[in-house]
């Protein structure tokens, strides 16, 4: 061998010894094709319109979700409304998703991307179907990689069904793991200051009413107890804020879970321009379940009809602290006798 040739031989040796060790450091991603900024579902954004039912399924947890009359429901909650916005960002993002670099196709590192298959793991499995029945797009979606540098390069890890092969992803995707929060939660929506008074009958039918005064605005007792004192202004008008950006828990079909018409905590709240919203009240454990129907005026009848549309057909869970105020009592908003 020349000696001129030697170095040249030892640098090449070195050269590939190099991408060994940066290919053992790497695991299998350098034998994977490249992937640039290929879009996982090419032709997704075509046919978001086409969509007509959606399964997520993450951990034991099954949701179900068709297209009727152009709204996402939930099929498991007895088809009521889906959040719309959170199913649009979701088919948008996944319409957007592009495949940046190939990961690991081993199995055991599955889990260290968040893309072992339900129920067992911890990846979500999102199937998109038409209106024939025929799949659109079926991935696993794995754990976030957010952008730490402010680009929005957001990324996520993600796994056809069926291929070893990871990857990923840019893009951003929504994807809780809880039923409840695909759902529309927004139910009512009765500003405190529209509220003229609230009537709270417990079960036993004692009976709490709050009047606001026509004068000074503040809310007091109709018939207090003679020589009552009563707690602070804002502690006699908190009733009256229950249904104020009220949201749901949870909702179950009336047929499945009807509530009394008597022998239940009840609620009427009245506003100064005739509209009155009952509530009849129903514990089920640590839960408060409401069902709700609303009456009108001749100004506020639309009104009325727009609410009872949307709740007629549910019973639904509320926030214990919402529950709490509807179960306000005489007690609540009187101060304790001196010495007691």
């Amino acid at each position: 061998m020349r000696k001129s040739s030697f170095p040249l031989l030892l640098g090449a040796t070195v050269v590939l010894v190099a991408a060994a060790v940066l290919a053992t450091i790497r695991g299998d991603r350098a034998v994977a094709p490249p992937a640039g900024n290929r879009p996982v579902f090419p032709t997704l954004a075509a046919h978001l319109g086409d969509l007509a039912w959606m399964r997520l399924s993450h951990g034991s947890m099954n949701a179900d979700f068709t297209a009727i009359a152009g709204r996402w429901v939930v099929v498991e909650k007895g088809n009521y409304p889906a959040s719309a916005g959170r199913v649009q960002r979701l088919l948008v993002g996944l319409a957007d998703l592009a495949l940046v670099e190939p990961k690991t196709d081993r199995p055991a590192l599955y889990p260290r991307l968040g893309l072992d298959d339900p129920p067992r793991g911890e990846a979500t499995l999102v199937d998109l179907q038409d209106r024939t029945g025929a799949t659109v797009a079926k991935l696993l979606i794995g754990k976030i990689r957010p952008d730490r540098l402010g680009g929005g390069n957001d990324g996520v890890y993600v796994r056809r069904p069926g291929d070893t092969r990871t990857w990923l992803a840019r893009g951003s995707l929504d994807l809780p793991g809880d039923i409840t929060d695909w759902l529309d939660r927004r139910l009512l929506d009765i500003a405190p200051g529209r509220i003229d008074s609230v009537t709270l009958t417990a079960a036993d039918g004692t009976a709490l009413v709050l009047r606001r005064d026509p004068h000074g605005g503040k809310f007091d007792i109709v018939d207090p107890p003679p020589d009552a004192r009563l707690k602070a202004p804002a502690t006699l008008a908190a009733p009256a804020a229950a249904l104020a950006g009220l949201e749901l828990d949870d909702v179950r079909p009336a047929a499945d879970l009807p509530v009394p018409d008597s022998g239940v905590a009840t609620a009427a709240l009245v506003t100064f321009d005739g509209l009155t919203i009952r509530l009849r009240l129903l514990a089920q454990g640590q839960t408060e379940w409401a069902a709700i129907e609303a009456s009108g005026n001749d100004k506020t009848a639309s009104e009325a009809a727009a609410i009872n549309a949307k709740v007629a057909r549910w019973t639904y869970a509320i926030p214990a602290a919402r529950a709490k105020l509807l179960h306000t009592r005489l007690g609540d908003l009187v101060q304790p006798a001196k010495g007691s």
